[in-house]
């Protein structure tokens, strides 16, 4: 790039387009992982790097070339492709078919109009094996990661600038200047990278803690709390069907006090483990929530009260099965269970949750060890 035509240091230039599709890429990963977090649904983080990521990555790299194709200066962005491959290749670990990145260097070329150039092609082969030893190099823990990191950066740098400079007749300076730009800026952009990755597992570990029951595993209270309220209000403007299934462990506290608060903590993660695989086996998509001591909740959206009934009684049978190891003992326990549906006399999700309540009440009232739908 150019000082006189841009009228900024090409390096200012070159930090302002990396440090703005990275921040994109954060502001937008974010926004969606907290959009679907709020809302209690499952979301596989991979998947949702991989989407955005290489949206961000790609959109921009041809958006930017469509601009300079026709001018002398098409060579302009080639410290900002190269940078973009190390963000996909290197920070995503985005494991991407060789062929289909040869693919898009082809379209590349076509976009450019230098699909006959020899010097495109080797430029190509190239760029293909930088984003392969990229990736290779991502995903294994070696030694001394940043020196690998930048040596294999600028390594790749040296010979396709090289080639750059070579089809468009670059002065030598030219050659350096950019090279140490893409030096500054491939270490300024493993420094960032590496800060919002940190930030990032930081925000998961305090989401973790917050909505997750430390021993048994499954989610909290808190969880809870907003998923029916976004449920609540879901299926009241849509009117959808709402259940929810509320059971406790008949004579906990005994349990407790016969052999130790160790082996109720074995009962309650026994009991949420079972019931976690039964409701896997219903729909992979079912949540338990420990909304108390030995109490849990689990809330079903779209189902109305036959369909809750099944879920309630599959609960039931998984527990009721149960042998629980302790010591030299094996515990057995049972639950009672209350279910019901959403009314149109519940106005807001506490009296849904009162109405299950009196459900569980009434099986615990009547002999325990039973399940109560209304």
């Amino acid at each position: 790039m150019s000082w006189t035509m841009w009228l900024v240091p090409p390096i200012i230039t070159s930090i302002f387009f990396v440090l703005g599709v990275i921040t994109l890429y954060w502001s937008i990963f974010n926004w969606v992982t907290a959009k679907v977090e709020s809302q209690n649904k499952p979301i596989d983080i991979k998947k949702v790097q991989i989407a955005i990521g290489l949206t961000c990555a790609v959109v921009s790299v041809f958006a930017l070339q469509f601009l300079v194709r026709d001018s002398h200066l098409s060579w302009t962005f080639t410290n900002f492709q190269l940078l973009l491959l190390i963000f996909v290749a290197y920070f995503l670990q985005l494991k991407i078919p060789h062929w289909l990145i040869f693919i898009s260097g082809v379209g590349f070329m076509l976009i450019n109009g230098n699909v006959t150039a020899p010097l495109s092609w080797v430029y190509t082969t190239i760029f293909v094996l930088f984003y392969v030893i990229s990736y290779q190099q991502s995903i294994h823990l070696w030694r001394w990661p940043f020196t690998r990191y930048i040596t294999i950066a600028v390594a790749f740098a040296l010979v396709l600038w090289g080639l750059v400079a070579v089809r468009f007749h670059l002065g030598m300076a030219t050659y350096w200047i950019e090279i140490a730009d893409y030096t500054v800026l491939a270490s300024l952009m493993y420094g960032y990278f590496k800060i919002q990755d940190k930030d990032r597992r930081i925000k998961d570990r305090l989401f973790q803690s917050a909505n997750w029951d430390a021993l048994t595993h499954v989610q909290n209270f808190a969880a809870y709390d907003r998923a029916i309220n976004y449920r609540f209000q879901n299926s009241s403007v849509h009117n959808e069907d709402l259940s929810m299934v509320m059971f406790d462990i008949d004579h906990f506290k005994q349990v407790n006090d016969t052999y130790g608060h160790l082996a109720g903590d074995e009962v309650l993660k026994a009991v949420a483990r079972s019931v976690t695989d039964a409701l896997k086996t219903i729909d992979g998509g079912m949540v338990l929530y420990r909304t108390g001591g030995e109490e849990f909740n689990i809330i079903l959206p779209r189902c109305d009260l036959e369909q809750a009934r099944t879920v309630a009684q599959a609960v039931f049978n998984a527990v009721d099965s149960l042998e629980i190891p302790y010591n030299e003992t094996i515990l057995r326990v049972s639950i009672s269970v209350g279910v019901s549906g959403l009314s149109a006399a519940d106005h807001n999700p506490l009296d849904f949750y009162k109405r299950v309540d009196a459900n569980l009440y009434h099986s615990k009232e009547h002999g325990r060890r039973q399940i109560t739908v209304s």
